[in-house]
């Protein structure tokens, strides 16, 4: 494990009983290793469908069923941008009003992360999926970066939290638990623990969010997965028995993946992905899985040239045209992606993870909406993996990006759905 080498080096112990009494004995020490651990990928709106909902359906009902202030946590929330999301969302619909209506809190287990996002500086990928109208409206450039507003940065508080170990008799109940995107680096036993922790967080009446993709995989019996304006959600039961979302056709995932391509994807790389060029790598194959790592790790121009280079040797490879395709996506290339996804379906009409990010990209509205070819591309995915639940998609070296259950539950709630006005994200 890279956290435990870098320790390692740091420290010039090589035993671990030696690390551990270390790492107990120095705070300072052990918040930068829980920094390595773990995971911060996150951006500002991400997954907007959900956080529209909260701000313009479900708190405002709340707010008439229970009254001011209403509770809001952000489990897991990393460097700050969920909350600040929030704050932004509800900002937009209320004004001023929203700081006395709300109160919205952060928490994660590494303090290096809620270090940055008290600071509330941002650059780069954090800006990926929001507007530019609000991105001036709510940051303000300094130097390379931007900060964001001092209003929205002291009313969102930030506190440690291990959603393994919560002190639920410290933090209070609140009324939505955001734990988004969280969740996937958890396997069911233990998502089933954490759950129960959250359940002990949530105010009566409250609900849990998770990450869109997460969905099937958190419905765990411990409460309730229900469904408003296409927006899933879990509060407690209020029936005998819960029932599951699903009609059985599809297991729920060990392990799920965020938001399409929004987490890194676990890939079998062989020691030749470890080169910094395809000139370095023995096979074709080993090069292409070096291009899905680089996609992985949001290296999209050095991805995009690997994929360029593998295509002109293969042009008709569907795995290296789907990762071109994706890696085109989040370089805002969105003709350039479709063009990708419709070569890999002509070679591979079974391809149903090009029909689905082809479809993804009309309903998304990264081009000019067309609700015929969205519905066939959903169709497609749902015809496909009806006759097989597990169908590769004609990739032969490469996983799907999404699983095929994920891809079967979001093309069923996205078929007959309006496109959405926002790009990737």
């Amino acid at each position: 494990m890279k956290a435990v080498k870098t320790l390692q080096a740091d420290t010039r112990v090589t035993n671990t009983t030696s690390l551990i009494a270390q790492l107990e004995q120095n705070e300072a020490m052990f918040d930068r290793f829980i920094s390595q651990l773990t995971v911060n990928e996150t951006y500002f709106y991400r997954e907007p469908e959900a956080l529209n909902w909260l701000a313009d359906v479900h708190l405002p009902q709340r707010l008439a069923e229970k009254g001011a202030p209403l509770a809001i946590f952000s489990a897991g929330c990393s460097s700050g941008e969920e909350p600040y999301s929030v704050a932004i969302a509800l900002f937009e619909r209320y004004g001023e009003r929203a700081k006395q209506l709300f109160q919205i809190t952060g928490g994660d287990v590494d303090l290096q992360v809620i270090s940055k996002a008290q600071k509330g500086i941002y650059s780069g990928m954090s800006f990926r999926a929001l507007t530019p109208t609000l991105k001036r409206q709510y940051f303000h450039p300094e130097g390379r970066r931007f900060r964001l507003d001092e209003g929205l940065r002291h009313w969102v508080t930030f506190r440690a939290f291990n959603v393994l170990q919560p002190e639920t008799d410290v933090l209070g109940s609140f009324d939505v638990i955001l734990f988004r995107n969280v969740s996937i680096y958890f396997d069911e036993a233990t998502r089933r623990d954490i759950h129960r922790h959250l359940q002990q967080l949530l105010a009566p009446g409250g609900i849990l969010l998770c990450g869109v993709t997460e969905t099937l995989g958190n419905d765990l019996g411990i409460l309730e997965l229900q469904q408003t304006q296409g927006v899933f959600y879990f509060r407690e039961s209020t029936s005998p028995h819960v029932l599951p979302v699903d009609d059985g056709r599809y297991e729920k995932h060990d392990q799920l993946p965020g938001p399409l391509l929004e987490q890194p994807v676990v890939i079998p790389v062989t020691e030749h992905a470890d080169s910094p060029s395809s000139s370095e790598a023995t096979s074709f194959d080993d090069a292409l899985l070096y291009a899905h790592q680089l996609l992985n790790q949001n290296a999209f121009s050095e991805a995009a040239a690997l994929l360029d280079d593998l295509l002109a040797r293969q042009p008709w490879s569907v795995d290296a045209l789907l990762l071109a395709g994706i890696v085109a996506r989040w370089q805002h290339k969105f003709e350039e992606a479709y063009d990708c996804f419709k070569r890999a379906i002509y070679v591979a009409p079974e391809c149903w993870p090009a029909h689905f990010f082809q479809a993804e990209i009309c309903r998304l509205g990264e081009l000019t909406d067309a609700p015929a070819q969205r519905q066939r591309g959903y169709t497609a995915v749902i015809r496909l993996l009806e006759a097989s639940k597990q169908a590769d998609g004609g990739l032969s070296v490469i996983t799907s990006p999404i699983p095929p259950g994920d891809a079967y539950f979001l093309a069923t709630r996205y078929l007959d759905t309006q496109p959405a006005t926002q790009g990737v994200g």
